[in-house]
């Protein structure tokens, strides 16, 4: 009873073996045709990842900009009153100042 065991598996490694190549002799043909699909797949992803992340970083830095614009401006709203009194005591100076005549103009008539 022994021995008819031994020759069935014997037998069926005999089967089995032959499919086993066949199928890994298939795999390695497809994987092999294939390739070159999987390898611009991956250059795709690499350049898209690539443009991606120059994309954010350039959004990231202008968001950064305008936020650091808007934190200026919401700094200067208090202190617009005294920015509006320099201004007008630099206008009163202008006007009331007098510099000298420029020698070097020509006038024509």
């Amino acid at each position: 009873m022994v021995a008819v065991l031994i020759l069935a598996g014997f037998v069926g490694l005999l089967l089995l073996v032959p499919l086993l190549l066949v199928g890994l002799v298939l795999r390695v043909a497809f994987s092999l045709a294939l390739l070159p699909f999987r390898i611009v797949g991956l250059a795709l992803r690499l350049t898209l990842g690539i443009v991606a992340a120059a994309v954010g970083l350039a959004i990231g830095a202008v968001g950064l900009v305008v936020a650091a614009a808007l934190l200026g401006v919401a700094l200067l709203i208090p202190l617009l009153p005294l920015i509006a009194l320099a201004a007008g005591f630099w206008l009163v100076w202008r006007l009331v100042r007098r510099g000298p005549a420029a020698a070097h103009q020509v006038v024509r008539p």
